[in-house]
């Protein structure tokens, strides 16, 4: 279990270089134009390396104390931004 939360988080930390790029370019979504669809899929996009950043450290805090299965579950919520990311584009046209 130890080895899967460390190897978990160091993918997590290289997937934070990623996400900060993308998020430095979203605010290019909005020449376009504002629009409901355009904040949703914004705030979403910048909630990742946010999240990313934050459940890093409190996994690494919970791995130190030696709660293996807590620190594993934390590491892995940035996934759920990323999922709704993916959603949010599949269903963006309906939320003009």
């Amino acid at each position: 279990m130890k080895s899967l939360v460390v190897i978990v988080n160091i993918v997590a930390s290289l997937a934070l270089l990623p996400a900060l790029y993308m998020a430095l370019m979203s605010p290019m979504m909005f020449d376009s134009g504002a629009t409901t669809r355009t904040w949703t899929l914004f705030g979403t996009v910048l909630a990742i390396p946010a999240s990313i950043v934050v459940t890093q450290i409190a996994s690494w805090v919970l791995f130190y104390k030696g709660l293996y299965l807590w620190a594993l579950g934390v590491a892995c919520v940035p996934l759920l931004f990323v999922a709704l990311l993916v959603v949010l584009f599949m269903m963006s046209s309906s939320l003009t």
